[in-house]
């Protein structure tokens, strides 16, 4: 039985062609890369007397590939992967995690054959701008055919699976529809049967850009419109937002400038042009009495994979071709858009994983026939529980501490989203941190998590920022770049609250990303989530506190005897005071705790509220010393009290009978009292000061739906 139409049954001879003959850039043989841990091999094939679909009959096409891995002895092994519009024969290198040592695709298992696609530019015959008449228009059909003519160069029945996304899966849909007999498995992603309307009109912009602005600046302007169509709106506002670079310009504007540039300096606008035209052309119904006869014979090995949300090819137009094949169908959901097939590299895997096992189960020579059901079955990818990605500025006493809860968290059973932090950004990359270490040995933190450059923290992938840096510069920046980009925030930084706090909540809500904080007040208190959600009362006429666990420990060694140095000393010890207590002892952090709950309670911008204060210094210190002796404590209590139409906002230290439950609120614990016209008096009290404790406020947040 021939595996060819009868177009090409003539002339099948191929020959491999020496170097001066092949108008590629490429090297020619056998290699074995430097960097790679499989075999290599780089060859152009010529084939003679080559028939198009339209009629055109061509004397020779050259066509570059690249076969990565080694060929058992029954050839059977074989993963064919059919690049996109501007893809190359590297397929491991632009498909970086689907394709690679232990990966779905394995080269150290299969033999990955990618071949540049007729009418390319990698070392395929196709148009050029020095020789635009190179190659007559073509198809995808035609682009299928010429694939398997190389199959059959390379002694290839069936491959065990035809793969390829957008371009690359038009053409690998032409392959099973034209070869059925050779498709043992094959995953189509983000592609249609025939052409949409919305490609035709992306294309057209493209062509056009191409026309007016020449094969350098209109290229690169069809590339950087072509990057629009692969792309979402919100991905892009997530990545970039209103976000500048060092030069004062947009970022996003940047990016698009990039890729065009990077185009024009490895692509032929002429070939571009020519692979839109052959894409607009795309029907695989066509002359075959439509698409479920095209396709039904071997729908029962075909999967196709639809994007929610792809500019360019919606998944409705992938789901509509499977429907009539009664092929499966999957739904891939991303932010990315179009480009997800490329990026969502775990959930591709899944789907190319499922297909060589399936594919591993059939007979090669006799291919299962099309299931006799009349509903397309319909699935989705869940190769397992995405982690939860986490990006953490600092890695102090609650960055660190944050790090421990994640650990134990994974070793404790059930079902629960596990946690990935792919960047910790720390200010010195030679302090020694165990806590890292140690998450990095529990494969809970990539190797390579640890920078110093604030500007790589986020990316595209990350679902949270988790800001322990402190300060307000860096802070400010790193929380309102993530807001921005659509990314979630949670912080603990009270200082940064108390300043802007209003402000980013507004980002925020612009963005509908949400920004938690339960950390930055009062450790361990759910005091943030039960005033924002009303469980503390309605008609908050105050609230008063110990607010800051570090005075209040200081103040209880004084009270045992002693000095206000010993105190601290003693606290930075134990993890509940910073190496500069200044802002504990000057109440400068209970000040801010105040601000945030005056927020919160009365709606007022935390940055207005006028606070009077007093710290711990050696006066006090000798005075609760004295107090001491007399029975009593004194304790720094703040206070926001509603009186009329003002806010009358205290923290000072006070002296408290012993008798009073103020004063028994011991070491570094906080303690909280809510009076509202309907609770009436609500008590809160807990530890408050300490990584661990803030730590776990900050994983709840993270973890909260």
């Amino acid at each position: 039985m021939s595996t060819l139409p009868s177009s090409l049954l003539v002339g099948r001879a191929a020959v491999r062609v020496p170097r001066s003959s092949i108008p590629s850039r490429a090297t020619v043989g056998t290699a074995k890369s430097g960097t790679s841990a499989w075999p290599i091999r780089d060859e152009t094939i010529t084939f003679h007397d080559v028939a198009l679909e339209r009629g055109d009959r061509l004397d020779r096409v050259d066509v570059r590939y690249r076969l990565e891995g080694t060929l058992d002895a029954a050839r059977d092994n074989v993963v064919l992967v059919v690049h996109a519009l501007t893809g190359t024969t590297h397929a491991s290198d632009w498909w970086k995690g689907v394709i690679g040592a232990n990966a779905a695709i394995d080269p150290t298992k299969h033999a990955v054959l990618c071949a540049n696609l007729l009418g390319g530019c990698d070392g395929t015959t196709g148009p050029t701008d020095d020789n635009p008449d190179a190659l007559p228009p073509f198809s995808t059909r035609d682009q299928a055919t010429v694939l398997a003519r190389l199959l059959d160069s390379l002694g290839i029945t069936a491959p065990l699976l035809v793969c390829g996304g957008s371009l690359g899966g038009m053409v690998a849909l032409e392959f099973a529809a034209s070869f059925p007999d050779r498709v043992r498995s094959a995953v189509v992603l983000a592609a249609p049967a025939a052409q949409t309307a919305q490609g035709i009109a992306w294309n057209a912009i493209m062509r056009r850009a191409i026309a007016l602005g020449g094969v350098r600046e209109g290229l690169a302007l069809a590339r950087m419109v072509g990057m629009l169509s692969y792309r979402t709106p919100e991905g892009l506002e997530r990545r970039f937002g209103r976000s500048r670079s060092e030069h004062d310009t947009f970022q996003v504007r940047d990016w698009l400038e990039v890729h065009g540039d990077k185009l024009v300096s490895r692509f032929d606008a002429t070939s571009y042009g020519a692979l839109i035209d052959a894409m607009d052309e795309h029907d695989v119904g066509r002359n075959r009495g439509g698409l479920s006869a095209a396709l039904s014979v071997v729908g029962d090995r075909l999967i196709g994979v639809g994007i929610p949300g792809d500019l360019l090819y919606p998944a409705e137009s992938v789901r509509e071709w499977t429907t009539a094949a009664k092929a499966t169908y999957v739904e891939l959901p991303s932010i990315h858009g179009h480009d997800a097939f490329l990026l969502e590299v775990d959930r591709v895997s899944a789907v190319i994983a499922k297909a060589i096992a399936e594919s591993e189960l059939r007979n090669a020579s006799a291919p299962a026939r099309a299931a006799a059901t009349t509903t397309p079955i319909v699935t989705s990818v869940t190769p397992r529980v995405r982690p939860l990605r986490v990006a953490l500025a600092g890695c102090g006493h609650v960055g660190g501490s944050l790090l421990d809860l994640f650990g134990e968290r994974a070793q404790q059973p059930g079902d629960a989203q596990p946690i990935r932090v792919d960047r910790v950004l720390v200010r010195d990359a030679e302090r020694p941190r165990p806590a890292l270490a140690q998450a990095i040995a529990r494969g809970i933190a990539a190797p390579d998590a640890c920078i110093t450059d604030p500007t790589l923290l986020l990316s595209d992938d990350i679902d949270v920022l988790v800001e322990a840096i402190g300060g307000t510069t860096t802070a400010r920046t790193l929380v309102e770049t993530a807001l921005r980009r659509g990314i979630r925030v949670v912080t603990a930084n009270k200082a940064l609250l108390g300043e802007r706090g209003s402000s980013l909540a507004a980002l925020a809500r612009i963005t509908d990303t949400r920004l938690d904080f339960e950390g930055a007040v009062c450790g361990a208190i759910p005091i943030v989530r039960c005033v924002r959600s009303g469980a503390a009362g309605v008609g908050i006429t105050k609230v008063s506190g110990i607010l800051n666990g570090t005075s209040n420990y200081v103040l209880e060694k004084v009270a045992e005897g002693a000095s206000l140095a010993e105190a601290v000393a003693t606290a930075q010890r134990l993890g509940y005071a910073e190496a500069d207590p200044t802002r504990d002892l000057s109440g400068q952090d209970a000040e801010d705790k105040l601000r945030i709950l005056a927020w919160m309670c009365f709606g007022v911008d935390p940055a207005t509220l006028k606070v009077t204060r007093r710290g711990i210094d050696a006066e006090t210190a000798a005075w609760a010393t004295r107090v001491a002796l007399e029975g009593d404590r004194v304790k720094l209590i703040a206070s926001c009290t509603r009186e009329g139409d003002e806010l009358v906002a205290r923290i000072f230290p006070t002296r408290i009978t012993s008798d009073d439950p103020w004063a028994r609120v011991s070491g570094p614990f906080n303690r909280i009292v809510v009076e509202s016209e309907t609770a009436g008096s609500l008590v809160f009290q807990g530890p408050g000061a300490g990584g661990r404790a803030t730590a776990g406020a900050v994983l709840a947040d993270i973890v909260a739906r």
